[in-house]
């Protein structure tokens, strides 16, 4: 197994304790759960780049690293709409272009052919850890705050972060819609295609 697979592996086995430690109280779960996730988000971009910088992009790799994808997702936005900070109709929107895309990249794979992330899908990936990090620092926000943290300085932090989350979910609405319209109309021959 070459070393981006072991990368993609590595960030499908951190996804339980993501999603363990987003129902921890405290500062320090909080920031434990922040680490890891851009840390799990970072070995997305690494391990795709150095399979193409090694020329070791496999098949293997290619049905796994969007299964990873979709883990993490799902690892973050469920929790996080169970403790009140996500939308239900939000982490429905996601998770079902998530499970429409898997559906799809299955009946395409019986089809003979392998779907790889688009530029659309890449794009949508980043901004939803874009999106999901700033959630998370706004947990980490909430934390300060029940410890007493206040005045100017703060409430023009807190004023930013929400910004950014507010930002954040627009782009995440949008890249979600026109990813799965992408795939869909880009690989809409395979519907003629018979089973492989």
């Amino acid at each position: 197994m070459n070393t981006p697979n072991k990368i993609t592996i590595g960030r499908i086995a951190a996804t339980p304790i993501i999603a363990w430690l987003i129902y921890q109280p405290g500062l320090y779960a909080r920031w434990s759960t922040f680490l890891l996730f851009v840390a799990a988000a970072i070995s997305d971009v690494i391990d795709g780049n150095l399979a193409r910088d090694k020329d070791e992009i496999t098949r293997f790799g290619q049905l796994l690293d969007p299964i990873a994808d979709k883990l993490l997702v799902l690892v973050t936005f469920v929790p996080l709409y169970g403790i009140g900070l996500l939308p239900l109709w939000l982490v429905i929107l996601v998770l079902g272009r998530e499970i429409l895309i898997t559906v799809f990249r299955r009946f395409a794979l019986s089809r003979g052919q392998v779907i790889a992330a688009s530029g659309w899908g890449k794009s949508k990936a980043l901004v939803q850890n874009w999106f999901i990090g700033s959630v998370l620092v706004w947990r980490i926000n909430l934390a300060y705050v029940e410890r007493g943290a206040a005045g100017g300085a703060w409430q023009h932090w807190e004023g930013y972060t929400l910004a950014v989350i507010a930002v954040g979910m627009w782009f995440v609405i949008v890249l979600t819609i026109l990813s799965l319209i992408d795939y869909l109309v880009g690989y809409r021959h395979l519907w003629s295609r018979p089973a492989a």
